[in-house]
């Protein structure tokens, strides 16, 4: 398999290609228009896989006869199976981009076999959890000296990599961006009761909290309802939760992002209760809400990890602290009770997404750092 000779290849490397919660990986890469996308990992995750249908895949279990023992050799002996280096190699790759931290280390012996630059961007967990040894801080700090660039998707996970120790002329702050010309408001009016949330249920979401703020919101706005979208651990006792303090909530499952996309055109405002769990995994910042402001739904999001740097208090949405159920209720009931706030600050949310989050822009801006690091001059 060759890329289009009109443009040079940019392998995206993940371990599993893609997680259907990874959706932001797979809208970057196809935004690309300079560098032709190749998607390479070690196997297949069949719950992203409609996303990525006709995009070009190179993946290790299909290009070994020992694809576990590979794995191992690759990881503890930094060896690359040859034939899997052969067909990535035919693409004429020009630079290597991985997601997330757990990826970089596998990244750095494949790039360096191929004598390409390696681009590393760090999304979450993968930099906010706290090293538990020194072998691992180890790794990271390996990590950091191998990659040519790193990048970080929020100021919050721009501060947590140079805490971990990379080097600070090797940080990038790069905001992934959001597709506006997909995500757009509806035409026909929304339920002007409905609370969205959507992500998965494990403790960083603090899906525990929007669900007790909805107990207090209810007590002024009667008829509101909340719809949870996605799914995880936490369900089932989420679940109780909501039944115990009378919470009208409907639980989706999981949902393809074409089903996103309705609900956030359908809710009245989209929450996003974020804290950071025992172990310091706080958000990096969630494409979730850029995509709903887009979409033209208001936020009401904390301000754990990096959630706020994409909301603009008091025009675009609201921001309250990680926790803090009495302010998140306020927030909600004065929005489902005011159709004018709500109005305003969907305006402002599209406007702003537009203006500072747009998608194509902002991979417009990746490719031009992939071509300085092939040595391309900057454009004026």
């Amino acid at each position: 398999m060759t890329a289009p000779a009109a443009r040079p290849a940019a392998i995206i490397f993940r371990k599993r290609i893609l997680p259907w919660s990874e959706t932001f990986i797979a809208a970057q890469s196809g935004a690309m228009t300079r560098f032709a996308p190749v998607l390479v990992g070690y196997s297949r995750d069949a719950s992203g896989a409609a996303y990525l249908v006709g995009r070009p895949q190179l993946l290790l279990d299909e290009h070994s006869w020992f694809p576990a023992l590979e794995k191992f050799l690759l990881k503890s002996a930094g060896r690359a199976p040859r034939r899997w280096l052969r067909a990535i190699a035919d693409t004429q790759p020009a630079v290597l981009h991985a997601h997330f931290g757990s990826s970089a280390l596998p990244a750095s012996r494949i790039a360096k076999a191929l004598g390409i630059p390696l681009v590393v961007t760090y999304h979450g967990m993968d930099i906010t959890v706290r090293a538990k040894t020194e072998a691992e801080a180890e790794r990271r700090r390996r990590a950091f000296a191998a990659a040519d660039r790193v990048i970080a998707v929020s100021r919050f996970i721009a501060d947590a990599l140079r805490a971990a120790g990379c080097p600070d002329d090797r940080i990038l702050l790069h905001y992934i961006g959001v597709d506006t010309q997909k995500f757009t408001p509806p035409a026909a009016p929304r339920a002007a009761h409905e609370v969205l949330f959507v992500g998965r249920l494990v403790d960083k979401k603090g899906v525990i909290h929007l669900v007790r703020a909805m107990a207090i919101v209810r007590r002024t706005v009667p008829e509101a309802t909340l719809t949870i979208a996605g799914d995880g651990p936490l369900r089932e006792g989420l679940a109780r939760e909501a039944e115990a303090l009378k919470v009208p909530a409907t639980f989706l499952g999981v949902q393809t992002p074409e089903q996103v996309q309705q609900l956030m055109r359908r809710a009245a405002v989209l929450a996003g209760p974020s804290i950071a769990d025992h172990r310091g995994n706080a958000e990096g910042l969630p494409i979730t809400f850029l995509e709903a402001q887009a979409s033209g739904l208001p936020l009401v999001v904390s301000t754990s990890g990096g959630t706020g740097e994409g909301v603009v208090h008091g025009s675009t949405g609201y921001l309250f602290a990680p926790g803090d159920e009495a302010a998140l209720a306020g927030h909600l009931t004065a929005l489902l009770g005011d159709a004018a706030l709500r109005a305003r600050m969907s305006a402002a949310a599209r406007e702003h997404m537009v203006a500072h989050f747009d998608l194509r822009t902002q991979t417009a801006a990746l490719e031009r750092m992939y071509g300085e690091l092939r040595g391309e001059r900057p454009a004026r």
